[in-house]
């Protein structure tokens, strides 16, 4: 059964999580929480280039920690693609699977582009930058959400919250 969930706010401490990855989902309550305010500074891009992509290490959250973003903010003349899995876009759809993007004009609305991202440990997304200009851009990006210090549950409890860290749930 699932439990209110706010994208904004997040889940509080005492919240049960049903974290699924892949076939397997196992029950977590929260035991803490704090904020994810993270700025990355990428290096310079050159005019008309692309970036390969590169796993963010500093979104691999520790043992007994589950990451959610829920907004990307992209400042910076640049499009961003993100990968989770490392083969999965997150951004298109089942047709157009490298479709999606962020860029500053959609990401800059309102302080960041909501999304829906979680992550445990091993499983941080993958970015790649795209500068189609004809000028050098050096690009930030804001990863802003929750951190949540979690402790598996020996039981399903009666009232969870289900997030699914790779691909869409069944």
């Amino acid at each position: 059964m699932p439990t209110n969930f706010d994208l904004e706010k997040g889940f509080s401490i005492s919240d049960n999580v049903a974290i699924r990855i892949g076939g397997t989902i196992k029950y977590y309550t929260v035991t803490n929480r704090d904020v994810i305010f993270y700025q990355k500074t990428h290096d310079a891009i050159a005019a008309d280039s692309t970036e390969s992509y590169a796993e963010m290490t500093d979104l691999n959250p520790p043992h007994g920690q589950l990451y959610q973003v829920y907004k990307i903010w992209v400042d910076g003349n640049v499009k961003l693609y993100l990968k989770q899995p490392a083969a999965t876009n997150k951004f298109g759809t089942h047709r157009s699977p490298a479709g999606g993007f962020l860029t500053d004009r959609i990401s800059g609305l309102k302080g960041g582009m909501y999304v829906n991202l979680f992550f445990t440990i091993d499983n941080p997304p993958s970015d790649q930058l795209v500068n189609e200009q004809q000028i050098s851009i050096t690009p930030k990006i804001w990863w802003i959400g929750w951190r949540y210090a979690i402790e598996e549950l020996k039981t399903k409890p009666a009232q969870f919250t289900q997030v699914t860290i790779t691909g869409i749930a069944q």
